[in-house]
């Protein structure tokens, strides 16, 4: 009987500190599917204290381990954090090439495939997920492992010119065609990477989704990653809801969040009935910062909320309530989502807010909040209910956020109503069993039955 492998850069669902949406996504996949879950347990130490930790759960099997403090600082911090990530952002000016650190890539998706490898059956079926691990499939194959094997990129995939930016990214982009099935967020990406594709390598084209290239039978699909509706009582809301901005996000360079502010206070200068009656919730998730981007970036937000707060503020009220201390536990943020009036996820780069479908979820159909999203998010292209939005334009921001503010009950209903709908049915289950599908078909395989059409993986607009 064939067994579902994942392998992700977290598998932390026992550590302490609240579970990161993605994660719960793939813990229910892998409690679905009865999988075997392989990951790094988000603690570090030296070599010796690094032993794989086996746990076998009700539904599904861990296998974790620590990084040694060497891997943390050269694969981990080194090349995904300062070489990937700000390339994946579309900031190619941020990367910083550190000696040793794509060594220490390959070495660790090495490692990760060996683990594998000790658990493989003939028949089983591996998923790895995200740039952590784009090496998987290469070293199993080379070593003579034949299983199906899909690879999910949880990040946008950058434009062509970009992507070569990393001294590495020939190998890169072979190591991806070892995979059968490679899956992206959206139709952007997809459209990215084939047309990089296209025009650096030898590629026959057999379906509007399956190609040919160096002597591989590749599978390109969209498959937009859900989240796990809860399973919660829903959370009780106060007959008259705060008037809560709420905006979540990690510190980064690609967080947008000095241009938020920018049209917070551009929107109390050119609409002054909401001083005293609008505040911006706006929290900094401590658990997922890593320390790469630029440096002062965290002071200049706290200058920016201390200048609004300043000069807008008494003692009765303050524009913008920036928190930035200890990690909030899911609760809290359901809490927080469910008594916000508009929520403001705008990004300048991302694979697929899932923050934002927490949010819907977390919404009272009678009287819902309305959601703001960035163009620049895989979820745009999913969530058509939501006011789409430039980043980068404070101007266009403080336009959407008084539509949001003002709009009224009957059209933020009928909007989350389609929201809803989108979020709960295309969910974590709906994008596993979708992506499983499409690695477990056969067709690949043998030309003549190839598929018709491209729709099970290219969905139309509008249509997810």
């Amino acid at each position: 009987m064939s067994r579902l492998i994942m392998a992700s850069n977290h598998c932390d669902v026992l550590h302490k500190a609240p579970v990161r949406p993605l994660t719960e996504t793939l813990y229910g996949v892998a409690k679905q599917h009865k999988a075997l879950w392989l990951g790094w347990n988000g603690e570090t130490g030296k070599d010796e204290q690094n032993a794989v930790s086996q746990r076998e759960l009700a539904d599904c099997e861990l296998v974790n381990w620590r990084l040694s403090d060497q891997e943390y600082g050269d694969y981990y911090h080194g090349y995904v954090h300062k070489q990937l990530w700000p390339v994946f952002h579309n900031r190619p000016d941020l990367a910083v090439y550190q000696p040793g650190a794509f060594q220490a890539y390959r070495s660790y998706n090495e490692k990760v495939a060996e683990r594998i490898a000790e658990h493989l059956c003939p028949d089983d079926r591996v998923w790895a997920h995200d740039y952590h691990l784009m090496a998987v499939a290469r070293n199993l194959k080379e070593a003579g492992y034949l299983n199906r094997c899909g690879f999910f990129l949880h990040h946008a995939f950058p434009p062509g010119e970009i992507f070569r930016a990393l001294p590495e990214h020939d190998w890169l982009m072979q190591s991806l065609f070892y995979y059968d099935l490679l899956g992206f967020q959206s139709r952007n990406d997809a459209s990215h990477f084939i047309t990089w594709l296209s025009r650096r390598y030898r590629t026959e084209k057999v379906t509007e989704t399956l190609f040919r290239v160096n002597g591989h039978l590749l599978r390109v699909g969209v498959f937009p990653c859900g989240v796990a509706p809860s399973s919660a009582p829903p959370v009780p809301t106060p007959q008259q809801k705060p008037r809560w901005i709420v905006s979540t996000d990690v510190i980064s360079d690609a967080s947008g969040i000095a241009w938020r502010l920018a049209a917070l206070r551009q929107m109390l200068e050119q609409h002054p009935q909401y001083l005293h009656d609008v505040t911006l919730v706006q929290v900094c998730d401590l658990a997922r910062e890593s320390p790469c981007f630029t440096p002062g970036l965290r002071q200049q937000l706290e200058r920016l909320c201390g200048e609004l707060n300043g000069g807008y503020g008494d003692f009765n009220w303050s524009p913008v309530n920036y928190l930035h201390n200890e990690p909030l536990a899911p609760a809290w943020r359901e809490t927080l989502y469910a008594q916000s009036c508009v929520a403001l996820f705008t990004p300048f780069c991302e694979g697929m807010s899932l923050e934002a479908k927490k949010y819907i979820l977390a919404q009272n159909p009678a009287d819902p909040g309305v959601l703001i999203l960035s163009h620049f998010t895989g979820a745009a292209e999913q969530l058509s209910g939501a006011l789409l939005v430039n980043p980068y334009d404070p101007g266009e921001l403080c336009d959407a956020l008084h539509s949001a503010l003002s709009m009224p009950l009957a059209e933020r209903k009928r909007r989350h109503q389609q929201l809803r709908q989108q979020v709960c049915h295309y969910n974590h289950h709906w994008w596993a069993n979708a992506f499983l599908s499409a690695l477990n078909d056969d067709r690949a395989q043998t030309p003549g039955r190839l598929l018709r059409s491209p729709l099970r993986l290219f969905t139309p607009p509008g249509r997810y």
